[in-house]
């Protein structure tokens, strides 16, 4: 169960080359998508310190999705991100 707060959608979709790399080779496909969540959360925390918030922690859910409507090879990445950030008692 997901609290309910403002939820945001992020599609990482990768070059045409990469997407079978990544369907071959799980490891590769795990640091490819650390890479894409770690530049979210920068982004996250630096508008966080601007707006003089510390000790916050952002929050998302990742779906990996293979195929696209076709059924061809497609990889790509569906985030879930909270539209805010988590302090360290886990209010929103």
């Amino acid at each position: 169960m997901l609290p309910q707060i403002p939820y945001r959608q992020w599609v990482f979709t990768l070059p045409y080359r990469l997407r079978y790399l990544l369907s071959r080779n799980p490891r590769l496909l795990t640091r490819v998508l650390q890479a894409c969540i770690r530049a979210l959360f920068a982004v996250a925390r630096k508008r966080a310190k601007a707006a003089g918030l510390n000790a916050i922690h952002p929050g998302a859910i990742t779906f990996i999705q293979r195929f696209g409507s076709a059924l061809q090879l497609n990889v790509h990445f569906h985030v879930v991100m909270a539209d805010g950030l988590f302090d360290d008692d886990g209010s929103f």
